[in-house]
């Protein structure tokens, strides 16, 4: 039985009128970032603490330029270079000293970050900054034309500025790549050019945590010239980093790289995965219990990701981007390295199914309004735990995720396809 058109007029009525309701909220949570940012820079940690990642990618460069690729794995050469990096910031004599950072990417990934010293360090951070914010914008718009969709300047700025993205703004990470490379990943599968869609796969080497569920998938759901574009990615970046480093110098990347899931980082209770559960809960309940039910939250969404993958091969693709968002979200909260700022990497996905308007107004409110709340209401209740909070908070968040994709991603087999432009 067919709703009434009355019934229908008033839920349109009401849908519409609660995104108005919510795009105030947006503002108000805009002013809350504004303001946040502004007390951090007088009270110093802003100077400190910003461009964190950057000062190891700028570092990075240096020292490739002056000693050679190899070099760059020296943990001494790269704590002495980038003690040398200092803003230019009235507020950066806080007291709190610059954080540190290893360099874990493959040689070849570090030629990305070369032309930055041609500038000096704030004025690099600074451009950097700029072209980051501007790069998501203009690659949001261009998933909005493949898609065939109607975004507005407000919509695109509502899904940018998001905790994940400003986090990433903040510490200069190098997640647009990482982005752009997935939403052209998922794009090319969409539009049935599976070697194209290995190939933009591959280059999510520069950090491989972030296969461990997609690799699988497409393996057992048989998407062979998938794999043979990321193989012949992988050979590539392999190759030309042997070039660069020699092999002396890819196994010095790989031996550091293995180094982020032990004692190297100390970051793991702030996480936004299974592990930082673990990590927290084990202050108030015996730690074999907390392990017992991590690992058993961490085998339950790999069974189920693969599952998903596994019924892809009779799946139709309607259901693609809901795999998409379950693996992704999934490989977030299963992944042993997994700081929130890495579900930057979502935006695409999300995004074509909000175009698609295939993705409830809850779930927008919980990516864009939801968390700057929570990390109030954390603050107030726990400000010394207000980071640990956040990180299990944006796990929360993946799981939900995951269980609302996985719920469509069986469902959709005979809807009509999405259409996308190459």
């Amino acid at each position: 039985m067919n709703p009434s058109p009355s019934i229908s007029i008033s839920c349109h009525w009401r849908s519409l009128l609660n995104r108005r309701v919510l795009n105030y909220l947006w503002w108000v949570v805009l002013g809350f970032y504004l303001a946040y940012g502004i007390h951090e820079y007088r009270v110093g940690r802003l100077c400190a603490y910003m461009a964190t990642d950057f000062r190891g990618y700028y570092a990075s460069a240096q020292i490739a330029w002056q000693r050679g690729f190899a070099a760059v794995y020296d943990l001494q050469l790269q704590h002495q270079y980038q003690a040398a990096l200092q803003h230019r910031c009235p507020a950066s004599s806080a007291p709190w000293p610059p954080i540190r950072v290893a360099m874990p990417y493959l040689p070849v990934f570090v030629l990305l970050f070369l032309p930055w010293i041609a500038l000096d360090f704030s004025t690099g951070y600074l451009l950097w900054t700029l072209l980051t914010l501007a790069g998501l914008v203009l690659y949001l718009w261009r998933v909005n034309k493949a898609c065939a969709g109607r975004l507005t300047f407000l919509q695109l700025l509502q899904w940018a500025l998001c905790v994940p993205f400003l986090s990433n703004l903040f510490l200069g990470q190098v997640n647009l790549f990482l982005t752009l490379c997935t939403g052209e990943m998922i794009l090319a599968y969409l539009g049935g050019w599976q070697r194209r869609s290995g190939l933009w796969l591959g280059l999510l080497l520069i950090k491989p945590q972030v296969l461990i569920l997609l690799l699988p998938g497409l393996l057992v759901s048989q998407s062979w010239g998938a794999w043979l574009g990321f193989l012949a990615s992988a050979m590539a970046i392999v190759a030309l980093s042997l070039l660069l480093a020699g092999a002396g110098g890819v196994e010095a990347a790989v031996r550091l790289a293995a180094q982020f899931s032990g004692s190297l980082i100390q970051t793991g209770p702030v996480m936004m995965n299974w592990r930082a559960l673990a990590l927290n809960l084990q202050r108030v309940i015996p730690a074999w219990l907390a392990w017992s039910a991590a690992f058993t939250g961490m085998g339950c969404v790999t069974l189920l990701v693969l599952i998903l993958w596994m019924r892809q091969r009779k799946a139709s693709l309607p259901g693609l981007p809901y795999l998409f968002l379950a693996t992704l979200v999934g490989t977030l909260s299963v992944t042993w390295h997994s700081h929130f700022y890495l579900l930057m990497m979502v935006l695409p996905v999300l995004l074509i199914l909000d175009l698609k308007q295939q993705l409830p107004l809850g779930l927008w409110a919980a990516w864009t309004l939801a968390p700057p709340f929570y990390y109030l209401a954390a603050f107030l209740a726990k400000p010394d735990l207000v980071d640990n909070l956040l990180g299990l908070g944006f796990l929360a968040l993946n799981l939900v995720l995951l269980g609302w994709s996985a719920r469509h991603s069986t469902r959709l087999q005979r809807a009509s396809p999405l259409p996308v432009n190459g």
